[in-house]
């Protein structure tokens, strides 16, 4: 399994986020202060730190075109960073990701807005990663989340895709087969994750009671037409 670092690359900050042990839900690690632009030994030292500690195999660059596509000043300074990551890791693969609208999706933000841009970051890597496994039929097994009901009762969940807006990390699944054949047809459902222990994320149902109900079935629109998902209304 990989796991992933991801990094928002700025001069006076570096926004982190690392993916959950399957590559599947980005969170936020903090940020790097950067009191001096030039000084680099730092910043790997920290980045050494994080892969350590995560088991890290790729890190995830944000990389700032402009918006018409062009490449900016800024692309150049995180071409270096990343070539500087390579000869220091070696054995670690380092990609980009296109973060021109990061900046707006993460406004809200302004005390976190840098460790923010690289949970938006990584987790726009990771949503178009895992979509084209699924896509290309390249996923040996099928990821699960398990609930457990208050009579312990337990269910499987095949995930689907996954979401984050606003900083919650949203599910879209289908009701596992209890048969075999997996014939039966599976129940589409939604979570939203309402707290962390350790590596564990805590997921609830988001049902069409929730308050959170409209935000999701429109987070997963182009999901459910490119899973072949008929929603009744």
């Amino acid at each position: 399994m990989k796991r992933f670092l991801g990094l928002d690359y700025g001069d006076a900050n570096i926004g982190v986020a690392v993916s959950c042990p399957r590559g599947i839900v980005a969170t936020g690690a903090g940020t790097i202060k950067r009191g001096d632009p030039a000084a680099m030994k730092p910043v790997i030292a920290r980045v050494r730190e994080l892969i350590a500690l995560y088991g890290i195999t790729c890190v995830v660059l944000g990389y700032p075109r402009h918006m018409d596509g062009n490449t900016s000043a800024r692309c150049l300074k995180t071409e270096d960073f990343a070539e500087r990551l390579r000869r220091n890791f070696k054995r670690l693969t380092v990609e980009f990701w296109d973060e021109r609208l990061s900046t707006q999706a993460v406004k809200p933000y302004s005390k976190n807005v840098d460790e923010m841009a690289a949970v938006y970051i990584l987790q726009g890597y990771l949503d178009h990663k895992n979509n084209e496994q699924w896509e290309e039929c390249k996923m040996d097994e099928q990821e699960q989340l398990l609930m457990v009901d208050e009579n312990g009762n337990e269910q499987p969940f095949d995930i689907l895709a996954s979401k984050e807006s606003g900083g919650v990390v949203y599910l879209l699944a289908a009701e596992a087969p209890q048969t075999e054949s997996g014939e039966d047809e599976a129940e589409i459902v939604h979570f939203k994750c309402v707290a962390t222990e350790g590596e564990d994320m805590i997921f609830e149902l988001v049902e069409d009671d929730h308050e959170d109900f409209e935000l999701v079935m429109n987070l997963f629109k182009d999901d459910y037409e490119a899973l072949d998902i008929i929603i009744e209304e």
